[in-house]
């Protein structure tokens, strides 16, 4: 017998009609049935449940013991040139030229004419240089009698440049199509600009001065506010960032005006197992706020808590995350460029360029005959351009300070 014949004889007795009632409940065992069902499908479906979630559980908890936390996301750097080369920029009719500030792309330079001479016979003209060439060379009008002239501290990737006189009682300066005057509000100076236009800088006389910005260079300056405990005669505005961003030193601390309005201190890092007494801030560069830390050193000579002072270290801080980062070099050799106080001299052209040190080439002969000094004002995003003053003190008297630009690939 074969399967299929094996399969007719034993269906062969359902074929007839049945004798009796069935003795099953038919619609009670199906209703019993899908019951059951949705029963065996919770239970089954709790325990998948229980099984993903335990081994999603476990998986985390493993991806937490054996994955390092993601970093937040910071600026990236730029990658280090191979190469530079160092050429003098023009200055025109004049006997010597000092560049003063840059714009992020490294296009636009600004500077002032013969600052080495503290009495010029006529003021200081403002030199803006765009690509290398010279394109401005502006006398402010309507100076004070006996002003020496105007000192750009900054210039936007529009052309635009704000700075302050060269003497007391300073005023704020702006440069724009192709003419210098001054900013509204009176008495104060002008530090830094950024590219939307926004102004940072202080107002007043030196008795009344106080943090302002202005949201553009034909604004009236508008008050920073501070907490009740700091007076606006101890801030001192140090830059403005892309983003809106102003800082200021305050004391041996640093407090930032953030976009949104609001504003407050920056966090102190903790430097070798102690806890920073001060951040004075340099420049905004790179996406990173730049200054020196200070930690506190024991000894009869270690000054009060909170006043500041101590060792000095060179870091950079990332003002949205917080991300605290030290940098290498010595702080009294490598420069971070765009600093509009305490920027210093060095024989050898060192500057950041993001997190690493880019060395320059030091200018040639006749100005680098002697013991000169070189100053880095800036340095681009792409660390392809920068540009500073070599001061050639006695080597070359006849071209005190020649304003430099480095290219590089």
């Amino acid at each position: 017998m074969n399967d299929d014949e094996y399969g007719t004889a034993l269906l062969r007795p359902l074929a007839g009609e049945p004798t009796s009632p069935p003795r099953i409940d038919v619609v009670k065992a199906m209703r019993d049935g899908r019951r059951m069902r949705r029963r065996r499908w919770w239970r089954g479906g709790s325990a998948l449940t229980v099984a993903i979630a335990a081994a999603l559980t476990g998986g985390l908890l493993m991806a937490n013991q054996d994955t390092p936390r993601p970093q937040p996301d910071l600026p990236p750097d730029p990658i280090l040139p191979a190469s530079c080369t160092a050429a003098e920029l023009p200055a025109g009719p004049h006997k010597s030229a000092e560049v003063s500030g840059g714009d992020g792309s490294g296009a636009w330079l600004v500077g002032v004419s013969d600052a080495h001479d503290p009495t010029p016979s006529v003021p200081h003209s403002v030199l803006v240089w765009h690509d290398g060439e010279l394109v401005a060379d502006v006398r402010p009008p309507g100076l004070r009698k006996g002003s020496i002239g105007v000192r750009m501290n900054d210039i936007n990737s529009s052309g635009v440049a704000v700075g302050s006189n060269l003497e007391g009682n300073s005023e704020p300066w702006v440069f724009a199509d192709g003419k210098v005057r001054k900013l509204a509000g009176g008495a104060g100076e002008a530090v830094a600009i950024n590219d939307a236009g926004v102004i940072a800088g202080q107002s007043g006389g030196d008795a009344k001065r106080r943090p302002v910005r202005w949201a553009s260079p034909t604004a009236q300056p508008v008050p920073l506010p501070l907490p009740p405990e700091v007076s606006p005669l101890e801030t001192r505005i140090t830059d403005i960032a892309p983003d809106g961003t102003i800082a200021a030193e305050v004391g041996w601390r640093t407090y930032l005006w953030r976009p949104d309005g609001t504003g407050g201190f920056l966090p102190l890092p903790t430097v070798g197992g102690k806890k920073a007494n001060g951040f004075m801030p340099m420049a905004f560069a790179f996406g990173w706020l730049y200054g020196t830390v200070t930690t506190p050193i024991t000894g009869p000579s270690a000054p009060p808590p909170g006043v500041g002072g101590g060792d000095t270290h060179l870091y950079r801080v990332e003002p949205n995350t917080g991300t605290w980062q030290k940098l290498p070099g010595d702080p009294q050799q490598v420069q971070v460029a765009g600093t509009s106080f305490g920027q210093f001299m060095t024989p050898k052209p060192e500057v950041f360029a993001g997190r690493e040190v880019l060395n320059l080439p030091a200018y040639g002969a006749p100005v680098m005959s002697g013991t000169g000094n070189t100053v880095v004002e800036n340095v681009s995003d792409d660390a392809r351009f920068a540009a500073g003053t070599v001061w050639s003190g006695n080597a070359d008297p006849s071209k005190p300070a020649v304003p430099v630009i480095w290219r590089c690939r």
